[in-house]
C-alpha cells in the first residue's frame, strides 16, 4: 500500500526533525571538552612506559643468552 501525499509530507517531516535533532546532540557533544582525548593521551602514555618497562626487564636476559642486538652482526 503506498501512503498518500499527505503521509508521505509528514513521514518526511518527522524523519528530517529527527535528524536535526540527532545533529543537535553531536554539535552538542562536540563542544564539550576534550574528556576522551585525555583518556586517549593517558592510556597511550601507560601503554608506552609499560613497553619500555618490559623492554629494560628483557636487556639483561638478551644479555644473558648472548644474543646479539639488532645491527650487530658478527
Amino acid at each position: 500500500m503506498v501512503p498518500d501525499r499527505y503521509t508521505l509530507e509528514k513521514m518526511a517531516l518527522a524523519h528530517r526533525q529527527q535528524l536535526q535533532r540527532e545533529a543537535e546532540c553531536e554539535q552538542m557533544l562536540g563542544e564539550l571538552p576534550g574528556h576522551s582525548s585525555h583518556w586517549m593521551r593517558h592510556m597511550a602514555a601507560k601503554l608506552g612506559t609499560s613497553l619500555i618497562a618490559l623492554g629494560t626487564r628483557l636487556i639483561p636476559s638478551r644479555e644473558q643468552r648472548d644474543i646479539p642486538r639488532f645491527g650487530e652482526m658478527n
